[in-house]
């Protein structure tokens, strides 16, 4: 009789067990995030924030990585076609308010008005995701862009390493001092090809030299005017009048990175999502961060990205639970740890971070305050395509850079009247 009960009991609990383990099961949920631009170089840590999420939430995360170049052209053809993941990270760079005109994302105003940690992000990259009053964007990294230099190859080129350029001029000589063709060692990195790249490139020297991209309401190009030649003439004059750069159309800031970790390239426009990735291209390479060098005015420019919600995914509460995961003090906390970078949008990780505390990072926040954000207005890639076409018209020789200018801005405002 008892050996009858204790049989009895352990099949009820093992009855109870496999149906418990039923159920859970058919109440776990598989989610889809892509992450595309730099970060989805950092995949370790990667697996590790979402193997948290997913020991925390009782769901499985499908990750996808894709990098910058062929990221856009998947997930806005995704996004077209009523597909795509149910999360997916946007570039600040107007993604985000172009994808909501075109009805493709779900907004997250209702969830950030009501979550704990909406004041713990920075305040200036509200705008970038926003449209017609409305967040459709969590944002979930930021950078400013700085002057990235390889301190060995400026110490070998009899250059003080503590003393990088301030000015256009500087930059031009130090560039030079530093290229040796022959050698395959170049001063300054060029980006010129047809990525945001180039646009970012030339928006440091334009605002540098006192202009500034469009007009203040974003109605007409602004960057025809005197200050928008001459940058354009500088940008492109490294590479073509004093050759300081690898092939410019071919090459962006990410090659020079690597180059730079190569001591193959000395300078090149980087920011904080350059730390880890040269470091770990190179763990021994010595490398530093300044204020790029301006003409008339100290200028930076504001990146980064956002995590946004296709309307498309089935699965928007479990996608918020997700975003608001990966965006945690905690979660940052870790990735700090793990990977020193990149500069996170929550203002109590970088006062509380150690590794945030260094002079290279001085130099990100210091330059925050000079950081312009590109317009967060739907138009925007199509106005940043025309510069890209603008200044490889230039470096190709196809047209001069008066004639370049003159037509991109043509080009913007026939955009920006439609």
């Amino acid at each position: 009789m008892k050996k009858a009960l204790v049989v009895a009991v352990v099949v009820l609990l093992l009855g109870v067990g496999l149906v418990g383990s039923l159920s859970s099961s058919a109440s776990a949920e598989t989610l889809t995030i892509w992450v595309g631009g730099q970060a989805a170089q950092l995949g370790e840590s990667w697996e590790e924030a979402i193997s948290r999420y997913e020991e925390d939430s009782g769901n499985e995360v499908d990750i996808q990585r894709f990098g910058f170049s062929a990221y856009y052209d998947k997930l806005t053809t995704a996004l077209a076609g009523g597909s795509g993941p149910d999360l997916a990270f946007a570039d600040l760079g107007g993604w985000v308010p172009t994808f909501a005109k075109r009805g493709w994302l779900a907004s997250m105003e209702e969830e950030l008005q009501s979550w704990d940690d909406t004041d713990t992000i920075w305040e200036n990259l509200w705008p970038t995701v926003t449209y017609e009053g409305k967040r459709y964007g969590l944002p979930w990294y930021t950078d400013d862009r700085l002057l990235l230099y390889n301190k060995k190859m400026f110490r070998e080129a009899g250059l003080d390493p503590e003393d990088p350029p301030k000015h256009w001029e500087e930059l031009a000589y130090a560039a030079q001092k530093l290229t040796d063709e022959g050698k395959r060692v170049y001063g300054y990195g060029v980006s010129g090809t047809r990525t945001e790249h180039a646009t970012l490139g030339y928006m440091i020297f334009l605002y540098g030299a006192g202009g500034q991209l469009l007009t203040d309401d974003y109605s007409e190009a602004a960057f025809d005017s005197e200050a928008g030649l001459r940058a354009l003439k500088f940008y492109t004059d490294l590479a073509n009048k004093w050759e300081v750069s690898p092939k410019a159309t071919s090459n962006n800031e990410d090659d020079y990175r690597d180059m730079m970790a190569q001591n193959r390239v000395a300078m090149a426009i980087g920011g904080p999502w350059s730390f880890p990735l040269i470091e770990k291209a190179n763990p021994d390479v010595e490398y530093a961060v300044s204020m790029h060098p301006y003409a008339t005015e100290p200028a930076s420019v504001l990146g980064g990205w956002a995590l946004v919600i296709p309307k498309s995914s089935s699965k928007k509460e479990l996608a918020w639970g997700l975003a608001k995961h990966l965006t945690s003090y905690e979660t940052w906390m870790f990735w700090i740890e793990e990977e020193g970078g990149p500069m996170p949008v929550r203002k109590d990780v970088a006062n509380d971070a150690p590794a945030l505390q260094t002079e290279n990072w001085q130099t990100v926040f210091d330059a925050y305050s000079d950081a312009v954000p590109r317009p967060p207005i739907p138009e925007y890639p199509e106005v940043s395509n025309q510069i890209r076409l603008m200044i490889q018209d230039v470096l190709l020789g196809n047209a001069t850079p008066e004639e370049a200018i003159s037509k991109a801005a043509e080009e913007v405002n026939d955009i920006l009247s439609e």
